[in-house]
């Protein structure tokens, strides 16, 4: 029992200084020329220095970090919950859900009444995606794998056209649609304090109870029957779960629009660190979901200056030949 536990905490520091050595980096470099320790001098432009690097940029990190772990801590959810690692929010159709709600709130204009209407309208397309998905996908062996991609595939075709269709009627409106359309490529431009603040609380709690469910999840993970027989509640635990990843999802969407693969891309890099012990699992993902966002927002605003590329873009660049790695190592370990 030694051995795993050095292990784990070998994994924890080294992921852990990984992370915030991607935290400084993301907050010293951008579009300005403006680095954190220059606060700590005498300066002339010390208003100015203050604007970009508390006001501006620190809050974008934060909303990285914030979106990052919790989607990971979605994916998680999502892999355990179904039994399989090939599932994820954006593979199976749930952020698709949560875009299509967020949408219809910009659409209708109720996004301008409270910073709360957003997430609470993503959460709804996230939940009655997921409820959905469960209700077509439910199996009493488990989950198959062609099934769920199936499914899942088809959901966000649906999704996905509803959106657009949504979006194709407010072309028109030159306030909305750039808005619409910028938001939903990805984006953390524009985060505020506010922003984090009303993000943070959902996230936080969400990942906490999260952390909860992880040993539930190693029970599931020995299947449906066993799980019943050592006496898991397995409808009380797919309620919960369905739940709190329509809240992580929900409210990363409506914080930063379409963020993909990284609920498929981190709990499986994780996985391979330490094993499938969900009770490591989860708390390590969320560390990596941070470091990994953080470095695509960076990445994606010193590539090309003073112009930025939208984050979004940069994950599915990443996520979609991994995802397709995936199926190919899982079709050529079923061959041997």
């Amino acid at each position: 029992m030694r051995a795993p536990s050095r292990s784990h905490a070998f994994a924890l520091w080294g992921t852990a200084t990984l992370c915030l050595a991607v935290f400084l980096l993301s907050w010293s470099f951008g579009g300005a020329s403006a680095y954190p320790w220059q606060l700590l001098s005498p300066s002339e432009d010390l208003e100015l220095l203050h604007r970009i690097l508390i006001d501006i940029r620190l809050p974008r990190v934060v909303a990285a970090c914030l979106i990052g772990g919790a989607l990971a801590a979605a994916g998680v959810l999502t892999q355990g919950l179904f039994r399989n690692p090939l599932a994820s929010p954006s593979v199976v159709g749930i952020s698709s859900g949560g875009v299509l709600g967020a949408i219809l709130a910009f659409y209708f204009g109720f996004n301008l009444i409270n910073l709360w209407v957003l997430p609470l309208f993503a959460l709804v397309g996230c939940m009655l995606t997921t409820t959905v998905l469960l209700r077509f996908a439910r199996d009493p062996h488990g989950f198959p794998i062609e099934d769920l991609l199936l499914i899942g595939f088809a959901l966000n075709g649906i999704l996905s056209a509803l959106t657009s269709f949504v979006l194709s009627l407010a072309l028109n409106d030159f306030d909305k649609a750039p808005a619409m359309m910028n938001w939903m490529l990805g984006t953390l431009s524009g985060k505020t304090w506010e922003h984090c603040l009303v993000a943070s609380g959902p996230l936080i709690l969400g990942v906490f109870f999260a952390q909860k469910l992880a040993y539930r999840f190693n029970v599931l993970s020995l299947g449906n029957d066993v799980a019943q027989t050592l006496g898991l509640d397995l409808k009380r635990l797919r309620t919960q779960a369905v739940l709190l990843v329509s809240i992580l999802v929900g409210t990363s969407v409506s914080m930063s629009g379409m963020m993909p693969f990284i609920g498929l891309i981190v709990p499986h890099l994780t996985r391979m660190m330490v094993g499938p012990d969900h009770r490591q699992l989860l708390g390590l993902s969320v560390i990596n979901g941070m470091t990994l966002l953080m470095l695509a927002d960076l990445v994606a605003r010193i590539l090309i200056p003073p112009q930025e590329v939208q984050v979004g873009v940069l994950i599915s660049l990443i996520g979609s030949p991994f995802f397709l790695w995936m199926l190919y190592q899982r079709r050529r370990q079923a061959a041997l």
